[in-house]
């Protein structure tokens, strides 16, 4: 299979060869094709970098090309040819992933440099896709999903402390994913292939826990008729990820201590101490530094489990994980209820984006399971969602913007509309910086600034028709 740089379709083979002989001259290499399935036929047997094409065509348009190039060669970059009684068809095709448009008649300047925009923009993407492939050599758990960039920061931070024997300290909102983030540590250490062992804090009574952690020997309470090793030796080698941490008892604060600082640990009701080698994740979802001054956690302790430390952001201020996170637990709950939901709408996703979510990701799973069994259709509307999310308000409200100073709410304001305009161009960043009046540079600086990023970049691939609005 031969790489070229351009395919140019068009059904007048006047404009096709001289549009063809006019690239080749100034150092492209072209071919042409009089219609769309020829354009199919032709990217069968040859990669094409960039395919030019007329929008008006019989048989496949170009619009219609255009949706099967997006299965059949999503890489591949589409312009296209339009008259200027058609631009709106050219607009629309710049929503449904086009590259740009040109008119007609065709401006020769201009069109080389849209063309050598085009390469040049697939180079340096093509570059940057290798240089992350570098700088992260991991691979991600197929249930960690996120978009936003504050997750990717995070996950960078993570990844330099998650083969050493670190203690780690999690905090976050209820239903963040602490308890994910814990186990993926666990799995990008060198202790992997050994046990990863979880137990909550608040979950039990204080004998029951300490039993559960250490273990006990036989008649050291009632109840215990034989030795039973706890948690520890069971994680032996591995991790152990203590949730609620802040809900351990003075007395298990101490014996803690003791594990962090000596390797050992003590059964309940025994004297030996024995050896261990874990690991240990804790984590909370209410600060640690507070308990500490109110003298509800040891100081020294809280220095012990927090010789490192990640915040999970919660959903609200993440946005952009939203709708991979929701296509995710699309393709999960599909399976479970042999269902056959294909996306998120537009509209559900904008009521999604109005709600402050407080119960988090968990909240998020459990919203898209409900939809999922109760969407009549194939997407997900806003009527399959709880009367709670329909009804919501803007997190925007009077109760956040009031502790705002002017220039934050000006940022805001800005960052909104920039985001309106890019989704209405579908993210085309050339379409929206003229219709905003700016340079591309400076939006690309404003997108960078607001953390923008273009969903469909971190969505997962798998669906092959456009939500509904």
């Amino acid at each position: 299979m031969a790489n070229k740089d351009i395919l140019i379709v068009d059904d007048d083979l006047l404009v096709c060869e001289s549009l063809k002989e006019m690239l080749i001259l100034e150092g492209f290499s072209a071919d042409g094709v009089l219609d769309g399935q020829s354009a199919l036929a032709k990217i069968q047997g040859d990669h094409y970098q960039i395919i030019l094409s007329d929008i008006q065509m019989p048989g496949l348009n170009g619009i219609e090309l255009l949706k099967e190039l997006k299965g059949r060669s999503p890489d591949t970059i589409v312009i296209f040819i339009t008259g200027h009684g058609h631009i709106s068809g050219a607009v629309e095709a710049i929503k449904l992933g086009a590259y740009d448009y040109i008119t007609k008649p065709i401006d020769d300047m201009r069109l080389k440099i849209t063309l050598r925009h085009a390469l040049e923009q697939k180079r340096l993407r093509a570059s940057y896709d290798s240089l992350k492939q570098r700088i992260k050599p991991w691979t991600l758990d197929e249930n960690l999903v996120f978009g936003d960039r504050k997750m990717d920061q995070l996950l960078e931070l993570v990844h330099t402390i998650a083969d050493t024997m670190a203690t780690v300290l999690i905090t976050g909102e209820s239903g963040t994913g602490k308890t994910m983030l814990a186990h993926y540590i666990h799995q990008h250490s060198h202790r992997r292939e050994q046990p990863f062992v979880k137990i909550s804090c608040g979950s039990l009574s204080e004998t029951l826990l300490e039993s559960e952690l250490f273990g006990h020997v036989r008649g050291s309470f009632t109840g215990a008729i034989r030795d039973k090793k706890g948690k520890f030796e069971e994680a032996d080698g591995g991790t152990i990820f203590l949730d609620d941490i802040n809900s351990a008892s003075p007395n298990l604060q101490i014996k803690l201590l003791r594990v962090l600082q000596e390797k050992v640990i003590e059964p309940v009701g025994g004297n030996v101490p024995i050896p261990t080698d874990v690991r240990i994740i804790t984590a909370t979802n209410t600060s640690l530094q507070d308990e500490v001054a109110k003298h509800q956690f040891r100081e020294d302790l809280y220095y012990r489990i927090n010789v490192v430390s990640f915040t999970i952001p919660p959903l609200r201020d993440r946005l952009s994980d939203i709708e991979p996170l929701s296509n995710h637990f699309i393709r999960k709950f599909n399976r479970i209820h042999h269902r056959e939901i294909k996306g998120i709408s537009k509209s559900a996703l904008q009521v999604f984006f109005r709600y402050s979510w407080p119960g988090n990701i968990r909240e998020l799973e459990n919203v898209i399971e409900r939809a999922v069994i109760l969407s009549p259709g194939e997407f997900i509307v806003p009527e399959s969602l709880p009367a709670n999310i329909q009804e919501s308000s803007p997190v925007t409200s009077l109760e956040v913007v009031k502790h705002l100073t002017l220039e934050e709410l000006v940022a805001r304001a800005e960052k909104q509309c920039i985001l309106d305009t890019l989704e209405a161009f579908s993210w085309n960043r050339q379409l929206s910086a003229r219709t905003l009046g700016i340079s591309r540079t400076t939006l690309f600086n404003k997108m960078r600034r607001f953390q923008l990023v273009d969903p469909r970049r971190s969505s997962a691939a798998g669906l092959t028709e456009s939500p509904p609005d």
